[in-house]
């Protein structure tokens, strides 16, 4: 059986791959290995023709609205056939600054979501930044570093604040 899956590196490369053979596969656009176990598969069937046709559909949306943060199999709403060859036949869940959010250091879009005057939660920064598209484990990554530097302070456990 074949399946679709999008890279959650880079969210930017839909690809082809057969399921149940490996443990990992590599995103060939960024390079990221990524876990099968955790990847959702967007579309599967045993004609290879159907799936190829898919990914094509998908790669050709994520090419015109940028990265996808938001994909799954109830967001396709069409039938692979042949007379679905129109990309607006795919139904993506793409924020529409998302545009914007690309090419942007994330180290400034989390200080730019730290309130100036008060505390912040981090579980509260954490959601703002998955939806500007930072994943969780660069989040936790980036406050730890952010912290360790001493551009961000944690005056309650749970809370950050600007210095």
């Amino acid at each position: 059986m074949y399946g679709v899956i999008v890279c959650t590196k880079c969210r930017m490369h839909a690809q082809i791959m057969q399921v149940g053979t490996s443990r990992t596969v590599q995103c060939q656009r960024c390079g990221a290995r990524l876990e099968v176990r955790k990847l959702q598969l967007i579309c599967t069937s045993e004609d290879r023709n159907e799936v190829v046709r898919a990914r094509t559909l998908i790669q050709a949306k994520i090419q015109t609205n940028g990265p996808v943060h938001a994909i799954n199999a109830h967001s396709l709403h069409y039938y692979i056939s042949p007379k679905h060859n129109c990309v607006d036949d795919l139904n993506l869940s793409v924020p529409a600054d998302s545009r914007k959010i690309r090419g942007r250091d994330p180290v400034k879009l989390i200080l730019e979501n730290i309130s100036d005057q008060g505390e912040t939660s981090i579980e509260e920064l954490k959601e703002e930044c998955t939806i500007l598209g930072i994943d969780r484990d660069r989040f936790e990554k980036l406050i730890t570093m952010l912290l360790d530097a001493g551009d961000l302070y944690s005056p309650v456990k749970g809370k950050v604040k600007k210095v």
